[in-house]
Order: C-alpha cells, then sequence, then structure tokens
C-alpha cells in the first residue's frame, strides 16, 4: 500500500490545462471529492452522480493536469484498485494562465448565479408563488428588487414557504462602523451554518459594498 505524502496547504499551478480546469467551476467540481482525501474513482463517481466512465475520463485529465497523484492501492483479484488524491487542498492560479472567457465567467459569476437563478425559478415554480419580479418601497423609503421570496418577510419566512431568500439593495445608508459590524454579522453567520451536513444543498451569495456613486 502506497502511503499518502503530506498535502501543502496552497500550491500555485503553473501549467495550463491545470489553470483550465480549475477556472471552469463545472469542471473543477470533480476534484473535489479527491480535495477531502484518498478515494477511488468509483466512489468520487457516485458523489458525483456520474458513470464511472465519466469520472474516469475525468480523472485522467487531472492526472494529466498534475492536480492528482496515485496514493493507494487496494488489492483484489485482476489488478488493484487505485485510490487517487489531490496534490493539494488549495490552488493559486495566476490569471495569465486562465482562458480569457473563463476569467470573463468567473469575474461576473456566471456559474452561481445561472445556480442560483435556476434554484429561485424553481422555489418560484411552487403553487405559493407566482414568477413576477416584486420592485417595493420599504418602511424606511428604501426601494428593493428581487422576487416574490423576497417579498414580505412574513410571507416567505412562514414554515410553509421555501427556504429562499432574494433581494437586491442599494439604500443601506450606514457608518463605517455598523457597515463593517455587518460584515462581521454576516460572515459569523455563514461560519455558524458552513460545516453542517444537512440533506439538501443551498446556494448562498453574501454581498457588501459602497455604493460606487456613493
Amino acid at each position: 500500500m502506497l502511503q499518502a505524502p503530506e498535502k501543502p496547504q496552497v500550491l500555485e499551478i503553473r501549467n495550463t490545462l491545470a489553470a483550465r480546469i480549475l477556472a471552469d467551476p463545472d469542471i473543477a467540481v470533480y476534484l473535489k471529492p479527491f480535495m477531502r482525501g484518498p478515494t477511488t474513482v468509483k466512489a468520487a463517481a457516485e458523489e458525483g452522480k456520474l458513470s464511472i466512465q465519466s469520472m474516469h475520463y475525468r480523472v485522467l485529465q487531472m492526472l494529466r493536469a498534475g492536480l492528482l497523484e496515485v496514493v493507494g492501492l487496494e488489492p483484489r483479484r485482476g489488478r488493484p484498485i487505485k485510490r487517487y488524491q489531490a496534490i493539494a487542498r488549495a490552488f493559486r492560479v495566476p490569471l495569465e494562465l486562465v482562458p480569457p472567457a473563463s476569467l470573463a465567467a468567473l469575474e461576473d459569476a456566471v456559474f452561481w448565479k445561472r445556480s442560483f437563478e435556476r434554484g429561485v425559478a424553481r422555489a418560484l415554480g411552487l403553487p405559493k408563488y407566482e414568477r413576477q419580479l416584486l420592485v417595493r418601497l420599504n418602511e424606511d423609503g428604501i426601494m428593493l428588487w428581487g422576487s416574490d421570496a423576497g417579498g414580505d418577510a412574513q410571507d416567505f419566512l412562514d414554515e410553509a414557504s421555501p427556504a429562499v431568500l432574494n433581494f437586491w439593495s442599494a439604500g443601506l445608508r450606514l457608518s463605517r462602523a455598523e457597515a463593517k459590524a455587518l460584515q462581521r454579522e454576516l460572515w459569523e453567520v455563514y461560519a455558524r451554518y458552513e460545516h453542517r451536513r444537512g440533506p439538501e444543498k443551498y446556494v448562498l451569495h453574501l454581498g457588501l459594498v459602497p455604493k460606487p456613486e456613493g
């Protein structure tokens, strides 16, 4: 049995294939099982809900890119089963190695926006909601844009409603100290739930920034 070497915390990538894989969330997600620790193609395929053939193709691609290595062999009749592991748990990718289209998509958060929008659309398709854009003025005179799921708190926080929150506001008026407190509280809320292992997956976006035009 091969012994898995200790992995560096952050590894800087220097080849274009690895950069292309890591910069595309649709592909990079297949590296995730191997970043947690040694595993087999079959186990990773089951986790990613892929066929073994499809995951095997991705594993060969990631091996060529230098993102994976063989760290163990499980004896069996015939050829042993290989266990693979990512060469690091975090990667730093120089932007000059990232294809322009992938970089633009990442900067625009295209992958996550698409996933979030699909989730909102699915929630809006439930009987309780209609497919509508909600524009409203809150009690402080601030206009808010969102879906019905971001409407009246009494409605969307009701236990019978789906766990969906979707709205934008450009009207928060805070001191810098208040903004830093909100930043810290938002992060602490996320950190409180980050390592839960519930049965459902959720897409979460948190954003706070000074309004560019003041």
